[in-house]
């Protein structure tokens, strides 16, 4: 009796301390030659840090204080390029910060340890998966994820729509975006452009802060990874119903030319320029479809963007959006460079080797090559 009475208490200690420690994650972002940013949740806020190998213990700040939250994001910093890093997530739960100056902790938790890297900008090769439009579909998003090989991977690319038009909280954008994937992205780095449907619900802000990303802005960058330099768009509202969608708080023609303006500088860079490959990822395809209706943004983009893509030597395009597959040779529509629309609860998955030639294949969520070709 006195066994069972101890076992339970055990049993009992163990469900209270998995309550109180980690609820979702961790997921790696906004990664670099030398950078990572490492995320999760908690049960109830607290304080957070990143445990190192070597026992370095970083934690989670803002302005010169560590800050208690359930949201934890912490940036790692004065990495090697290719480095791999092994890390495990902490943290002491708060009991009570109503007094600012004498905070009551509770108890302290600390995660598995785990393994990720940071890009390499120098790597002779690349190879990424991309999931899009699952739209809360979270049975065919966790089977797609389950096909990456996260060993082979160098990073994972969410191309908007993973979530659905709603009110979200970070609970449920958390649990429709990032636990499908299970330990995948927190082994594997994780970029992101957003869809039209992340835009919209009334906390635009926080789809930026479960994707971080430091410059120039959350939804539009470039990065590069061995051969292949990426640039990511967003395209904003594909609705010209803006009104019933917003309530007349949309600026989206604003946001799209101060996003050609960055993009008219970024191209030219070296370190955009200097890239064997170039690939852009956007959400909605800047496509010449026929339909002049439906499809007003993506000939909008036609026409204003891809003369300057063009311009850049961009060799590939990777869209989003359509919900069915569609690919657009060069040429056929003012592009030098062919745009591939991928389907919707369908997986990606791009390889470039040492001799330069993309490799682009598609995938069901029961794992069928639906589709295969090479690019030079």
């Amino acid at each position: 009796m006195k066994r069972f009475v101890l076992l339970l208490a055990v049993f009992l200690m163990s469900v209270c301390g998995f309550a109180q420690g980690i609820q979702a994650g961790p997921w790696v972002t906004d990664a670099s030659d030398s950078t990572l940013t490492i995320l999760w949740t908690s049960e109830v806020p607290g304080l957070a840090y990143v445990e190192l190998e070597d026992g370095r213990a970083v934690y989670d700040v803002f302005a010169g204080r560590r800050v208690f939250r359930r949201l934890h994001s912490i940036t790692l910093k004065g990495l090697q390029r290719g480095q791999t890093v092994k890390y495990r997530v902490c943290g002491v739960n708060i009991k009570d910060d109503s007094n600012a100056r004498d905070p009551k902790f509770g108890d302290a938790y600390q995660g598995s340890w785990l393994q990720t890297h940071t890009l390499d900008s120098q790597a002779s090769s690349c190879r990424f998966s991309v999931f899009n439009d699952t739209h809360m579909k979270v049975r065919k998003y966790a089977k797609l994820a389950a096909q990456v090989d996260a060993s082979a991977t160098d990073f994972l690319f969410l191309n908007g729509d993973i979530v659905s038009a709603g009110n979200y909280v970070l609970d449920t954008l958390v649990r429709y975006a990032i636990e499908p994937m299970g330990g995948l992205c927190a082994q594997v780095p994780l970029f992101f452009a957003r869809g039209n449907h992340e835009g919209r619900g009334k906390d635009p802000m926080l789809v930026a802060d479960v994707f971080p990303h430091a410059s120039p802005a959350p939804f539009y960058y470039t990065f590069r990874q061995g051969p292949v330099a990426c640039i990511v768009f967003d395209a904003g509202e594909t609705s010209d119903r803006r009104s019933r969608d917003y309530a007349g708080a949309a600026v989206f023609e604003e946001y799209l030319q101060e996003q050609i303006d960055w993009a008219a500088k970024a191209l030219k860079e070296s370190a955009f320029q200097s890239a064997p490959v170039k690939i852009c990822l956007i959400h909605v395809p800047m496509i010449d479809h026929p339909d002049k209706t439906d499809y007003l943004l993506q000939r909008w983009l036609n026409v204003h963007m891809v003369p300057m893509l063009n311009e850049a030597g961009v060799d590939l395009m990777i869209g989003a959006d359509l919900h069915e597959f569609m690919y657009c040779e060069a040429g056929t529509m003012g592009n030098d460079f062919p745009i591939l629309v991928n389907d919707n609860v369908r997986r990606l998955e791009f390889e470039c080797g040492p001799d330069l030639r993309m490799h682009v294949k598609t995938f069901d969520d029961e794992g069928k090559l639906e589709f295969e070709k090479w690019f030079k």
